[in-house]
């Protein structure tokens, strides 16, 4: 099933530390960091407890997946509307998680309206997908844009019951201490007397790491199986590829907007020639482009994206 819900192609599996995974959430075993190399896709996470949620009800029913950057916050609320569309497209697999109707989706981060369909149903699974601050300020009672009146709702659903991932965990220590001071301070944070304690369930905290800096019976990691995989296997072509560094002035151009000329200046003009030079030159080469302006970085995708170019399909990020 967690091919299925990966989207995977017939004949293709999951990889070997991804299927461990699963059997560990299976077992209710829920580690407290997956320390995996950049690549081998660690967004998996989400697809690997909605299927372990459809065999066990004593999970947590929400997943809030929080990083530190906006778009990969984007990509992720991508990655969680395609399980939206895994689910609605099975009844089985919908009937298991309770659902009755699509698995509710919301990202948290700024210049973007929460849609709230994480609190219509506080008994429902949903994925809550946001930036640190979003979801930080939500936990410690406050919330941008939220009402004062509504803010212990959103502190009391992100609070409970909740598998809080923290991506790109290096990039933030202070918020990930804080986050276990929370799932480990049931005592001090939970609620008062062993009643109550046992009506609210707690929230569990799973780091995401490529830093290595994680180890210990409570961190997953690649398994013997991974690492014994064949030289052509996706895993270990991503694993053992060369990775180069060089570099190269550039010789900035321009363009005249109403002329359609090129002229001196012009950074996104640069940016955007030079990217389609290394891609024509190298096949079919992955090429990140890095701006230190969102609006930079959408012009110059807008740029490759109206090259009209049957040989190649550049794929930006």
């Amino acid at each position: 099933m967690l091919g299925k819900v990966l989207g995977l192609s017939q004949g293709q599996e999951p990889f070997p530390w991804q299927a461990s995974l699963l059997e560990r959430f299976m077992q209710a075993d829920l580690p407290s960091a997956v320390d995996i190399p950049t690549g081998l896709g660690k967004t998996a996470v989400m697809a690997i407890w909605l299927v372990a949620r459809t065999a066990r009800q004593d999970l947590p029913r929400r997943l809030v997946y929080v990083v530190d950057r906006r778009a990969v916050v984007d990509q992720a609320t991508t990655e969680a509307e395609r399980l939206r569309q895994s689910v609605a497209a099975d009844g089985n697999l919908q009937q298991a998680l309770g659902l009755t109707g699509p698995l509710p989706i919301s990202t948290l981060r700024g210049q973007h309206v929460d849609n709230r369909e994480w609190l219509e149903d506080p008994g429902s699974p949903a994925v809550v997908v946001g930036t640190v601050d979003m979801v930080g300020s939500r936990l410690l009672f406050e919330g941008y844009g939220v009402t004062r009146k509504m803010r212990p709702y959103h502190a009391g659903l992100l609070g409970s019951d909740s598998l809080i991932v923290l991506d790109e965990a290096h990039l933030v220590p202070p918020f990930e201490r804080l986050l276990e001071a929370i799932a480990s301070g049931v005592h001090e944070f939970g609620p008062v007397g062993t009643a109550c304690s046992t009506l609210v369930p707690p929230i569990h905290l799973v780091s995401l790491s490529a830093t290595g800096r994680s180890a210990g019976a409570a961190t997953h990691g690649l398994t013997d199986n991974d690492l014994s995989l064949p030289a052509n296997h996706p895993l270990k072509r991503r694993l053992n590829a060369k990775k180069n560094l060089v570099l190269r002035p550039l010789e900035l151009a321009g363009r005249d907007q109403e002329e359609g000329s090129e002229k001196p200046g012009d950074l996104v003009t640069t940016i955007a020639r030079d990217a389609w030079s290394l891609a024509e030159s190298d096949g079919q080469p992955r090429i990140l482009i890095y701006c230190n302006s969102r609006k930079d970085a959408g012009e110059v995708k807008s740029t490759i994206e109206r090259r009209d170019s049957a040989a190649f399909e550049p794929r930006l990020h």
